[in-house]
């Protein structure tokens, strides 16, 4: 790798956002500008996940790789505009279809709205984001993002099929994560390239660079549902295990199991049949086999993955600051 002066990486995301403020300031402007324009219901359902929606992550994402061409205009910032409307709108409809009530800390907008205008705003949210990629005229641009939404809603279906199976194999779990996730991840990073000039080889290096770091989320995600920092993500500990949803601690933790453990897996996995104690029994099992550790290991090989497709992008004090925002992410779960 390109030898960088690279500092504590801690706070990565905070830097970025700094570094790029008045982009991301942008950014929120055409975010409500468009919703404004929409009709008041969807207006309120957008503006209340929005608002909630953390960081920013992935259209921070496409901003950081416009910048590190030196590219500051409008384009980047109408394309994170759309990232971020496709990615508000793919949890709506995750929402609805977990039956969740709490995102960050917040109700869900099927719990406010009702499932109904829910995935009509959602749907709102996705034409939407159509709408902007096109104003941007980059044809490579829309493909990119495009694919990945198609994707997204593949990942979701094939999640369904998975669910409530602990004998899942991992090929089919990684490519669940890689459409439900990683995809957009990798499409709000390459499209920031794309439309600042970057060549062909930079824009494969940056969908790579954000491809791999998405598939560490998911694993780290998975992860903190069976960890006391899973307020970091605004739910509940054991959210996903009460719904029986089939993510990777349960996939290693059945290889592994003896048979009375997989009865267990079973009971709680497959049928949900759950006790009071069963998450705390779940998690005894995963000690037992060291699946944590197995989990953050797999992260950080799709994390080390992710620093090193920066080498074929400039060197500039944004790329100090991926590299930093990656080693981050697995540490979330510290």
């Amino acid at each position: 790798m390109n030898k960088l002066n690279i500092k504590n990486s801690e706070n990565s995301v905070l830097k970025l956002r700094q570094a790029l403020g008045k982009s991301l300031e942008a950014v929120d402007e055409e975010i409500i500008n468009r919703l404004n324009k929409s009709i008041p219901l969807i207006n309120d359902i957008g503006k209340h996940l929005i608002n909630a929606s953390g960081k920013r992550l992935r259209p921070l994402l496409t901003l950081a790789m416009a910048a590190q061409f030196n590219d500051f205009s409008k384009n980047p910032i109408i394309l994170a505009a759309a990232v971020e409307f496709i990615h508000t709108a793919t949890l709506l409809h995750d929402d609805v279809v977990d039956q969740s009530n709490l995102r960050r800390g917040k109700k869900t907008a099927n719990i406010i709205w009702g499932n109904e205008f829910s995935v009509l705003a959602g749907d709102f949210l996705f034409a939407q984001s159509f709408e902007l990629m096109v104003e941007t005229k980059s044809i490579n641009a829309l493909s990119s993002l495009a694919s990945a939404a198609c994707k997204i809603t593949q990942g979701e279906f094939q999640q369904m099929q998975i669910a409530n199976k602990p004998e899942t194999s991992l090929e089919d779990y990684f490519e669940v994560i890689s459409k439900k996730t990683a995809e957009l991840f990798g499409a709000s990073c390459k499209s920031g390239v794309i439309v600042s000039g970057g060549n062909i080889e930079q824009q494969i290096a940056a969908y790579d660079y954000g491809f791999n770091l998405g598939l560490a989320f998911q694993i780290i995600d998975d992860l903190m549902d069976f960890n006391n920092f899973s307020p970091k993500m605004g739910k509940n500990m054991g959210d996903d295990f009460k719904l029986g949803k089939t993510t990777l601690p349960v996939i290693l933790a059945w290889e592994k199991s003896n048979n009375i453990e997989k009865k267990f897996w079973i009971k709680t996995i497959k049928e949900l049949k759950q006790g009071p104690k069963d998450l705390n029994k779940a998690i005894e099992i995963f000690k037992k086999y060291n699946i944590f550790e197995d989990c953050k290991n797999k992260s950080q090989e799709f994390i080390f993955e992710a620093i090193k497709s920066l080498e074929k992008l400039p060197n500039t004090e944004i790329k100090n600051y991926l590299i930093g925002l990656a080693k981050e992410s697995v540490e979330r779960s510290k």
